[in-house]
């Protein structure tokens, strides 16, 4: 049966808190791309247009809602002078953090057009653009300031200093959040939306005190900058977040994207305050068969 709507038609109705013709589907198709594709991951992360080919392939094959232009979150850090492995089938691994070497003071803010694989995500956004963008939202993934800042450190280390050591940690928060505006900047004038993405601020990984000190303030503020260009702003955290269901509304985000959340919980929380995406688990879909997947996909649009 032919649709309605386009995906870009569905997306705007999303964002605006208009019921659509039907739920907006947008997995995480992220580095997976590849796969679909034919093509290493390697290939995938250090080439714009075949990021955007790999999506493109996936899309035509699944059908699904947006293009996920992203790997993984350690790209604002490399071009900020983290150093990174790149395995040929596998996602790049922090090698050599930047502030192992040098103060955070000396640091510079990248120019996303010269600095590391940035400029590729924005070239993967503008052949994505110009191929789907007028049927099809083309997203951006852009890792938040406190996920940013460990990839600029030693993980460890950083965790520690966030106990011993708040006012660096602070100071690396800043830096961040301005590499992540910049960033921000020239996704939007490519013809991307951004997506904020924040896996290392879960409750998997710090307390709600520290969530609350170190990454709120920041999530926020950035989210902040996007309101300026009048978008609906996702927040997308990985993980465990049910310790941290209250206080995400303090984000002013305007859509959370959760992941292992009962979301009649997350419903019960925040459905008064935020629009919630997910939270399908996605061993599901590798695992379990297409009539269990229906059932457990109905069920959650029950509830929501």
């Amino acid at each position: 049966m032919r649709e309605v709507l386009t995906p870009r038609e569905r997306f705007g109705l999303l964002v605006i808190d208009e019921q659509p013709d039907r739920c907006n589907i947008i997995p995480l198709v992220t580095s997976h791309a590849a796969r679909v594709k034919g093509i290493k991951l390697r290939d995938y992360y250090t080439n714009g247009e075949s990021m955007a080919r790999a999506q493109i392939t996936a899309y035509e094959l699944y059908g699904h809602d947006a293009i996920s232009i992203f790997s993984e979150v350690g790209i604002i850090a490399e071009a900020m002078g983290s150093e990174f492995a790149y395995p040929e089938d596998d996602l790049p691994v922090l090698k050599n953090p930047v502030l192992s070497r040098v103060d955070i003071e000396e640091v510079t803010i990248p120019k996303t057009a010269k600095a590391g694989r940035l400029s590729l995500y924005i070239e993967a956004i503008e052949y994505a653009y110009g191929a789907l963008g007028d049927r099809v939202p083309i997203l951006a993934y852009v890792p938040a300031p406190f996920t940013t800042g460990m990839m600029l450190s030693d993980p460890n280390d950083f965790l520690l200093q966030t106990i011993r050591d708040a006012p660096h940690i602070k100071k690396v928060m800043e830096k961040s959040l301005a590499a992540a505006i910049e960033f921000c900047y020239d996704i939007i004038d490519a013809g991307g939306l951004p997506i904020i993405v924040d896996p290392l601020a879960s409750s998997s990984v710090i307390s709600p005190k520290a969530y609350k000190e170190f990454a709120l303030p920041y999530e926020r503020r950035l989210i902040d900058f996007l309101h300026r260009y009048d978008l609906d702003v996702i927040l997308h955290i990985c993980g465990e977040t049910t310790p941290i269901l209250d206080l995400l509304p303090d984000t002013n985000a305007d859509l959370i994207s959760l992941d292992r959340v009962s979301i009649a919980h997350a419903l019960d929380k925040l459905s008064r305050k935020m629009r919630i995406i997910g939270n399908f688990d996605t061993s599901n879909l590798a695992f379990s068969k297409p009539g269990a997947i229906k059932e457990g996909v109905m069920e959650m649009a029950r509830l929501g």
